[in-house]
């Protein structure tokens, strides 16, 4: 085979691959995933509330939010258990 034979062919075969690219690309691009959900959600927690250790097995003994009560306690906002300051 020529040189210029060899450059026609792998000229034509480019080109050849140039068109599959630009037909497989809307396709490839129209199934693409949705985007993921966020793995979390935020809340804003009531002023003065503290993350204390709560000492129920209900809530495993981890950390919980607790909430302000008067005479200077904190009620767990997840089981509701009661602890003094």
């Amino acid at each position: 085979m020529s040189p210029a034979e060899t450059l026609l062919l792998v000229a034509f075969w480019v080109l050849v691959a140039v068109a599959v690219a630009l037909r497989l690309g809307p396709i490839l691009r129209r199934h693409q995933p949705t985007a993921a959900p966020p793995y979390a959600t935020f809340t804003v927690h009531p002023a003065g509330a503290r993350w204390l250790a709560c000492d129920t097995t209900i809530c495993g003994h981890m950390t919980t939010i607790h909430t302000p009560q008067p005479g200077g306690a904190y009620r767990c906002t997840t089981c509701g258990h009661t602890k003094g300051d």
